[in-house]
């Protein structure tokens, strides 16, 4: 049995733990609503449509969280507006705005002068957590899933049924994004 515990000792692992479960919790909620939507894509897409707001908050010295973050609202707005106003189907404008997301940040990543390793990047280290990342992941992670546990039904309802939803007014587009 100590083979099991002796990872636990170590702060590195207890960290590398508690910060997957501290992602766990959210990703599970939130990938049963994008299977059932038909959003099996949203996952990896978004997690290359963050790239150039990450490559843009280094060069500017920002967190990289923050660019992150307006990078992924960024690719989930043009992702709405291109399928509400064009006639491709919306998992290919998912796989377009996705990959030329990630294609301008490395482009933008190969322009920028920098000591950074792609691969960090891309793939992160989850035995070099700081305690910083483990308090942001905790209070995205718990408000994430109070939101989900707050509008259940509603996003249960938009996601059988978004016709349904709108008749008893329901805020769909907001729900949508």
């Amino acid at each position: 049995m100590e083979w099991l515990t002796e990872p636990l000792s170590s702060p590195i692992m207890r960290d590398a733990y508690l910060i997957a479960a501290l992602v766990a919790v959210p990703a599970a909620l939130l990938s049963c609503f994008l299977i059932l939507k038909g959003w099996s894509l949203m996952g990896d897409a978004v997690s290359h449509a963050v790239f150039p707001g990450i490559v843009l908050a280094y060069a500017f010295g920002l967190p990289l969280a923050l660019g992150a973050f307006l990078a992924g609202m960024a690719a989930a707005l043009m992702t709405g507006y291109f399928t509400e106003n064009s006639k491709i189907k919306e998992d290919t404008v998912i796989g377009i705005v996705f990959s030329g997301m990630f294609g301008f940040g490395l482009v933008l990543f190969a322009k920028i002068r920098t000591d950074l390793h792609l691969d960090h990047i891309l793939f992160g280290n989850l035995l070099g957590i700081t305690p910083y990342e483990l308090w942001l992941a905790g209070v995205i992670g718990v408000f994430v899933t109070a939101v989900l546990i707050l509008r259940w039904r509603d996003v249960m309802l938009f996601v059988f049924d978004p016709i349904q939803a709108q008749t008893l007014g329901l805020p769909v587009r907001a729900i949508h994004y």
